[in-house]
């Protein structure tokens, strides 16, 4: 079975919606009910873990099978948006898992 991967916009999720995208209410539900949260890099297409640590680190380890809800967000090519994505990640999920690398 092919698993759907879920992405918004960070714009959708910070501000307003475009056409065709969730509202700010209906991202930050996503966000809300989301067990893993990535921000994607266009660029590189590049996941970049913002929440979630502790759950994969469970699935990992487990023998049972475990699923997860995966939320991915678009970050686009300005970098300026991911300390606001973290704040709201911080203020819907009470922590967030962002670590930044030199």
């Amino acid at each position: 079975m092919e698993r759907r991967r879920f992405t918004v916009s960070v714009e959708s999720v910070l501000s307003g919606a475009p056409a065709g995208t969730p509202t700010p209410a209906d991202a930050r539900r996503l966000l809300n009910h989301a067990d893993v949260i990535y921000a994607v890099e266009p660029e590189s297409n590049h996941d970049i873990l913002l929440f979630g640590k502790e759950k994969l680190k469970r699935i990992a380890s487990s023998d049972v099978p475990e699923g997860a809800r995966v939320l991915r967000i678009a970050l686009g090519s300005d970098r300026r948006k991911l300390p606001p994505l973290l704040a709201l990640v911080r203020e819907t999920k009470g922590s967030h898992d962002y670590a930044e690398t030199a």
